[in-house]
């Protein structure tokens, strides 16, 4: 059920009540314990090799044109406050703990819980995430956008059911930092313009306007910083095109394209190049059966071994020929293959990797625990002699293990709840608002797992935003479930 604004008191007032101590509780002794947890297990952060990117550009302040300068300029504004990396978790735990309790908090305050006990442990699972956990105590941007959509999404609740201009303020800010932590996000600006087109008022079209003049400015700043870096005067870091002829290599075993078929010329070429790696393709994909983003990155793979042709025949500099390559060509052959075979791109590349939306069994750097890098003792000054290795390794030898089948378990959960919805569906009276934000977030669920499947080859990690939709679509849902069987209750008796 949903309270009438005037029913409900202000919001920091709701968040200091007693009926609140519990929730407080629960958040506080889950991150608190989680972070013991992985302190004794793992002292020190897990990384991969875009660990060593983002810290590389921090210490050097430089633009990257693989990867977004967001994350690397949060290192800088932690290492202002301490050059500890124990720092770097306490913060990153800490941002989680707030946001997942700002989201939750804003949640409950305007569906107010038909079972509180129903809350309190939808609340404990939502919080109490071994993913989350284990991100936070990582040199990796992705708990960090998890936090920016957090609050994107709390603030555009308050957005549409107060017009609030105090969310709005907030959801501009973490909509800036999630464009400038990670690239992908620039399907948000989209998303949320249709959500505020439902507003009411003036903040309506302010909202809308703000949204477009955060995200032009987001794009001069790549435009300038590609510019600084490379001299190429575009917004694309080239990293688009990468994924994509990434992706569309997938297909190059099970076809038989002749390239002199192909009007465009490099097109052509690169294509003859791919047919030379057809078995080097298709045992790395397992003939058709699984995905992989390894193509954009081993040296002895096509894409990497036309860069270097490419670098020996042009003399440019890796960055300039890597973003080029990956501006160009690689996305107009990308563009090419997946538009030529629409099938069989959804057959060998888009069907496999939509599995890890249920079952994501590519856990990447959670099975795997990397120790520290050097460029990592030297921007958080460690002493020479530190050991950095894990102290025991519980989390990826039984925790790890487990998420894949916690996800399928949620998969499961959420289609009972979807049944049980459609068929209380006459039950739930929601407001106008209330039906639009519900509607809104499973679309954004949908959009999410959707352009992420189609964009890369999936690692666990990535799924740890849509906890919250997870969390918000069962609670929302169940209450109303359960609000339907109380009212059949009493009209029965």
């Amino acid at each position: 059920m949903t309270n009438k604004p005037e029913d409900r008191i202000p919001f920091f007032s709701f968040l200091k009540s007693k009926d609140q101590y519990l929730d407080w509780g629960i958040i506080v002794c889950c991150c608190l314990l989680g972070y013991i947890f992985l302190k004794v297990c793992h002292p020190y952060p897990a990384t991969m090799s875009d660990s060593t990117s983002y810290v590389y550009c921090a210490q050097q302040d430089v633009f990257f044109t693989y990867r977004p300068f967001g994350y690397s300029y949060f290192l800088q504004i932690v290492h202002l406050f301490s050059a500890s990396i124990h720092t770097l978790f306490i913060v990153q735990i800490t941002l989680y703990a707030l946001t997942a309790a700002g989201l939750a908090f804003t949640i409950k305050y305007f569906f107010t819980p038909i079972n509180r006990t129903v809350w309190s442990v939808l609340l404990f699972f939502f919080v109490c995430s071994p993913l989350a956990f284990y991100m936070a105590n990582a040199i990796m941007s992705d708990l960090l956008f998890a936090v920016t959509i957090y609050i994107m999404l709390a603030s555009a609740v308050f957005i549409l059911k107060r017009q609030s201009w105090i969310g709005l303020g907030l959801f501009l800010i973490a909509l800036f930092c999630a464009l400038h932590i990670r690239y992908s996000a620039i399907l948000f600006p989209l998303l949320f313009m249709g959500l505020f087109l439902f507003n009411k008022g003036k903040i309506r079209w302010i909202s809308i306007a703000a949204i477009i003049s955060v995200t032009f400015i987001f794009y001069q700043q790549i435009k300038e910083n590609m510019y600084e870096t490379t001299r190429l005067k575009q917004f694309s870091t080239g990293f688009d095109g990468w994924q994509m002829a990434n992706n569309a290599m997938h297909i190059e075993p099970f076809i038989n394209l002749n390239p002199n078929h192909i009007k465009n010329k490099e097109i052509a070429q690169l294509h003859y190049f791919m047919t030379l790696y057809k078995e080097k393709i298709a045992t790395m994909t397992n003939n058709g059966k699984n995905v992989s983003a390894g193509f954009m990155w081993l040296n002895d793979l096509p894409l990497k071994q036309y860069l270097d042709l490419y670098i020996d025949a042009t003399n440019e500099s890796y960055p300039i020929a890597w973003s080029k390559l990956g501006s160009n060509q690689y996305r107009e052959y990308g563009q090419y293959m997946i538009t030529r075979y629409p099938w069989l791109f959804l057959k060998y590349y888009f069907l496999p990797n939509a599995k890890q939306v249920f079952y994501p069994s590519s856990t990447g750097i959670m099975g795997v625990y990397e120790p520290i890098d050097i460029q990592e003792y030297t921007y958080f000054q460690f002493p020479s002699n530190v050991d950095t290795k894990a102290r025991y390794n519980l989390f990826t030898r039984l925790i790890t293990p487990i998420i894949p089948v916690l996800y399928v378990l949620l998969w499961i959960i959420t289609a009972a709840i979807v049944a049980l919805t459609i068929y209380y569906r006459k039950s739930f009276h929601l407001d106008r608002e209330s039906k639009v934000l519900f509607g809104f977030f499973i679309l954004f669920g949908l959009a999410y797992y959707a352009s992420t499947v189609f964009a890369s080859p999936i690692e666990l990690r990535y799924w740890l935003p849509m906890n919250a939709i997870h969390f918000t679509y069962i609670y929302i849902s169940l209450n109303y479930i359960m609000k339907a069987l109380c009212y059949k209750k009493q009209t029965v008796q």
